[in-house]
């Protein structure tokens, strides 16, 4: 389990290499789904709870894919700990998790910009 620490209101980027058996996986025709709560788990189907959603498509036969998040995905959240993990849709429908942990959003003095 990782911890992230991402400043409120600035671009963090997450690269990732998806493997399996220790080789990377293509991830074209693949989602990379990146999602973040103010908790664990829930039941909501559909992640309308989410604080901040983003679906990749883009990566490449080498399996590599880079995550942005963009300052305005956390500009109006309140510093704290949240939850996230990052799940890969293949093209054949197989859901696989390859990461999960906390963020750790910090507040800062400047929000001119934003």
């Amino acid at each position: 389990m990782a911890q992230l620490r991402i400043n409120r209101g600035t671009t963090y980027t997450i690269g990732i290499v998806y493997k399996k058996n220790g080789e990377p996986e293509t991830l074209v025709g693949a989602t990379v789904r990146f999602t973040v709560k103010t908790v664990e788990w829930d039941d909501d189907m559909t992640d309308t709870s989410a604080v901040v959603q983003k679906n990749i498509t883009d990566g490449n036969s080498s399996g590599e894919a880079t995550i942005t998040i963009d300052p305005t995905d956390t500009d109006t959240l309140d510093p704290g700990k949240y939850y996230y993990d990052i799940k890969v849709e293949e093209a054949g429908g197989e859901i696989y998790k390859i990461d999960e942990g906390t963020i750790k959003l910090d507040g800062s003095p400047t929000n001119r910009g934003v």
